[in-house]
């Protein structure tokens, strides 16, 4: 009872702190010259974005959250062998949270996370855990197809008018 408090607990923290760190780089001149680059790199280049720079940070940052986000792993699973710790639906699972929530906002992949975090319980709880990598599939091209820019793209789109 204790033990799994904690360790939720501070896996609760950690996703609060990534989520700080995001939103704060993206209120940021860091932030900015990160648009800059995504928009348009050679143009970022000429009006004196640091583009190396910023992309070295941006890459240093991610794999620091990453890092933060996999330390309690051997906590929850309590046992750590290689085919649990790299199976492949946490490398999809990684990349389909953003894609399908939206990967142009810190609040993108929090919303993704959500929606695939619960449609994988209910699915695993109601049919078969088998079945959460075909359900990330099937999200992944409904969302590529339907909303490109993810939940919280298409939200904006409804809110907006359709204007962008």
């Amino acid at each position: 009872g204790d033990y799994a408090e904690y360790l939720f607990f501070v896996m609760l923290l950690l996703a609060i702190f990534a989520v700080a760190v995001a939103r704060w780089i993206e209120r940021s001149k860091i932030g900015r010259g990160l648009c800059a680059i995504r928009d348009d790199e050679l143009a970022a280049e000429c009006t004196g974005v640091p583009t190396l720079r910023l992309k070295l940070l941006a890459t240093t940052v991610s794999g620091f959250l990453m890092g933060i986000a996999g330390a309690p792993f051997p906590l929850y699973v309590s046992f750590v062998e290689p085919a649990s710790a790299f199976n492949l639906v946490y490398a999809v699972n990684s990349i389909a949270m953003p894609m399908i929530g939206g990967a142009t906002t810190w609040l993108g992949p929090v919303v993704g996370a959500l929606v695939l975090g619960i449609a994988q319980q209910i699915a695993t709880v109601t049919i078969s855990s088998e079945l959460n990598l075909l359900i990330v599939g099937v999200l992944l091209v409904f969302f590529v197809i339907v909303a490109p820019e993810g939940i919280v793209g298409l939200v904006r789109k409804w809110t907006r008018g359709g204007d962008k």
